[in-house]
């Protein structure tokens, strides 16, 4: 499935549309947007979007961003559902400060993903188990 970059960005930024669930509680948001970040380790969620679908905190750990500076973080459990897939259980951490879902290798790598800079596509199939 073919999404367009985010345009909001200069320059415009691969994104993707995604669910956040919380299957033991039943509740699961809106279609939200979310950036493709390949650079980052981790799936970043804003709290507010983890509070309205009751996500369960797995632990607290400390994280390094990109400057290097350390900070610490909870770890959060949902479930994200990509084109149609429900990823189930996946670690995600939960962002104070931020608006956006920063999708991380953590998950992208359960995808086959191509990124068309010059067509500003991103282009996102499953991988076969």
């Amino acid at each position: 499935m073919r999404h367009g970059y985010d345009t909001d960005y200069h320059p415009p930024f691969p994104a993707l549309s995604v669910v956040l669930a919380n299957s033991e509680e039943v509740l699961r948001t809106v279609e939200q947007h979310a950036l493709i970040d390949t650079g980052s380790d981790g799936t970043l969620v804003p709290m507010a979007l983890l509070e309205d679908v009751l996500a369960p905190v797995l632990t607290e750990t400390r994280i390094r961003s990109h400057w290097g500076e350390w900070r610490s973080v909870q770890l959060f459990v949902v479930d994200i559902e990509v084109n149609g897939l429900t990823l189930p259980g996946v670690f995600v951490v939960g962002d104070e400060t931020g608006d956006d879902i920063v999708l991380g290798r953590n998950l992208l790598n359960k995808f086959y993903l191509a990124l068309d800079g010059p067509a500003q596509m991103a282009e996102v199939h499953h991988l076969k188990p």
